[in-house]
């Protein structure tokens, strides 16, 4: 073993046995870096997200660095494993990839990169996923669409672009036997003005997933709504300001996304947030409506009729009690929600160090 990787593997110790781990550089220079990179999160709850503990956790652990190759090109890498903090029932949920990837960044060119994580169309809606654990995190991924087609997928290669205002990006999906997913691919496309002070984006997208079939054309699980069908989607949003920084942050969502030929849905939502001068106190609003277009089918799953699939309203107030130790309280108040009882709402209170 060589001095320099001994020497890179103390200095990882050090970061995570110093009481003030603010910053985890590894190793640094004028061509590479490397840091150790992580959050563990607490948080008592009301709801039913683990309703085996009221107290619960997770701790994240990776690395992540990059190696400049010439002038115009530098390689990177990211992996980050999310740790269950209790016991539970299903070992693969208590260790598991968070994310992961290697890419190639081209500077103002974009950049390219493979791996574990959320393909092109997420960033529509992106903009308005902004709440830690409860809240809208895309209209089009909750209620019945809320599915493995959606959030990080494996088996990704996207090429991004964010450059004077434009923003584009472009993945592929690869086959995935586990998700019954044949391929998908994924598109966004859009443009970032500056207005005085704060950026004024608007993005737009499109999604598809096209699932594994039996020799007969049917879906290989068709007990399962989600797997082995064809999935489009669509999705256009507006945002105003930088979340987290002093001032006004606003976004906006529309979507429509189709399961096989039979179940249609559209949804929209909007997201307000200010953060106080110095960043101490965030405080966060947010409203999502699904819409089932496809009533007949709504019947024959639901015996009843389901066109509102859910309406909900999330708050959050975070405390930044350093820049990388922050106190929160979110809620979730349901209108409706066809998966939950209409009476019962969502409220939780943590603590979370990031490193």
């Amino acid at each position: 073993m060589s001095k320099k990787l001994v020497s890179a593997i103390a200095g990882a110790v050090a970061v995570l046995s110093s009481a003030n781990a603010g910053a985890a550089t590894v190793f640094e220079n004028d061509t590479a870096n490397l840091s150790v990179i992580g959050r563990v999160k607490v948080q008592i709850n009301n709801n039913d997200m683990d309703p085996d503990h009221r107290m619960s956790g997770i701790a994240r652990l990776g690395v992540e660095g990059s190696t400049k190759v010439n002038d115009y090109i530098s390689v990177y890498g990211h992996i980050l494993y999310e740790m269950a903090a209790q016991d539970v029932v299903d070992n693969d949920e208590r260790f598991k990839i968070y994310n992961g990837w290697v890419g190639f960044d081209f500077n103002d060119f974009g950049k390219l990169q493979f791996g574990h994580f959320e393909d092109a169309f997420y960033k529509v809606s992106e903009v308005t996923d902004i709440f830690i654990d409860l809240g809208t995190a895309g209209a089009t991924y909750q209620g019945l669409t809320d599915n493995d087609y959606g959030g990080r997928k494996d088996g990704v290669a996207m090429y991004e672009l964010d450059y004077s205002g434009i923003k584009f990006a472009a993945s592929y999906q690869f086959r995935d036997s586990s998700k019954y997913v044949n391929y998908g691919v994924g598109v966004t496309a859009g443009y970032e003005f500056q207005i005085g002070d704060n950026p004024l984006g608007i993005l737009a997208g499109y999604g598809h997933t096209e699932g594994l079939r039996s020799a007969n054309g049917a879906g290989l699980n068709p007990d399962n709504l989600y797997y082995g069908v064809d999935k489009n989607e669509w999705g256009i949003s507006l945002y105003y300001g930088e979340m987290g920084a002093p001032g006004i942050y606003a976004a906006a969502m529309y979507n429509w996304g189709k399961l096989d030929k039979t179940y249609k849905t559209n949804g929209v939502e909007a997201v307000l947030s200010y953060t106080t001068p110095g960043t101490a106190w965030n405080f966060s609003l947010g409203y999502a409506y699904l819409h089932n277009s496809n009533k007949d089918y709504s019947r024959i799953r639901f015996d009843s009729d389901r066109s509102t699939v859910s309406n909900t309203w999330t708050g959050n107030i975070t405390y930044n009690l350093t820049s990388n130790f922050q106190i929160f309280t979110e809620a979730e108040f349901h209108a409706k929600n066809v998966f939950l009882n209409e009476t019962e709402n969502l409220f939780e209170v943590g603590l979370i160090y990031n490193f």
